[in-house]
């Protein structure tokens, strides 16, 4: 059987094992099976397993693929973490050479506190209960706890930092992944960018947004427009703005 349409641009056959692999999007569900094609080095992400040169998918949800990775997309109720991935953590505990860090998974991350651009142990950020980190995962088992860092393998942080100020929001893991897309435009984010002159943004796969503007009041129209923004047509966006920005400024 065909489940979707082509109107919704989501097709996909099921019941089958061994078969190449669909076109990005298409549903999927649990025990699906697809062989990777030989002339491409795909990464296997979240919500699939490679076994004897195929990928069976563990979770239903949409494939997706690029020309370097393929994953399943959902929207899960909690993060589960995978290698490489971004997310914005919360320090929630430091030991010798470690801080724990909420990153709303299951467990605690661990993170060294020379995990950044230019740490030694002499020279190193003194990082307290509360503050945020823009870091990626190095390490994600399921029998031990996961690892983040803020440089990359050649040393360098290449945007992976401390967060400092700003406002931070918890959105759902689909929408931080619709604004993860690399897509131009983003219908989104356009709005935004037609509206604001200066804002900076950190988006969190994890289901976390950090927002940090010169004004406060901007900042709390982004944060409002960011959290009903995710099922709305692309026609309603700009209006929505608009509606709030008059609503911000009127009760401050």
């Amino acid at each position: 059987p065909q489940f979707g349409s082509r109107s919704s641009g989501i097709n996909a056959e099921y019941g089958e094992t061994g078969r190449s692999l669909p076109p990005s999007p298409a549903v999927v569900m649990c025990g699906d099976t697809f062989s990777l094609p030989k002339d491409r080095n795909l990464k296997v992400g979240p919500g699939l397993r490679y076994i004897n040169d195929q990928i069976s998918c563990t979770k239903p949800g949409v494939i997706r693929s690029t020309g370097k990775s393929v994953w399943i997309d959902r929207n899960s109720r909690r993060y589960v973490p995978a290698l490489e991935e971004r997310v914005i953590g919360i320090i929630a505990g430091r030991m010798a050479d470690e801080y724990r860090v909420d990153i709303g998974g299951a467990h605690y991350a661990m993170m060294s506190s020379i995990a950044f651009e230019g740490a030694t142990q002499r020279n190193k950020p003194d990082l307290k209960i509360g503050n945020l980190v823009y870091g990626k995962v190095v390490a994600a088992n399921k029998d031990v706890e996961p690892e983040l860092s803020c440089v990359h393998k050649n040393g360098k942080s290449n945007g992976l930092q401390v967060l400092e100020g700003g406002y931070l929001i918890n959105c759902s893991l689909g929408l931080c992944r619709k604004l993860l897309r690399h897509e131009r435009p983003l219908p989104l984010l356009e709005p935004l960018f037609a509206h604001f002159k200066l804002f900076e943004i950190c988006v969190g796969i994890n289901g976390r947004v950090w927002i940090r503007s010169d004004n406060i009041k901007h900042t709390l129209c982004i944060a409002l427009y960011l959290k009903k923004c995710e099922y709305l047509p692309e026609t309603d966006l700009m209006p929505l703005l608009k509606d709030l920005v008059k609503r911000v400024e009127t009760s401050m």
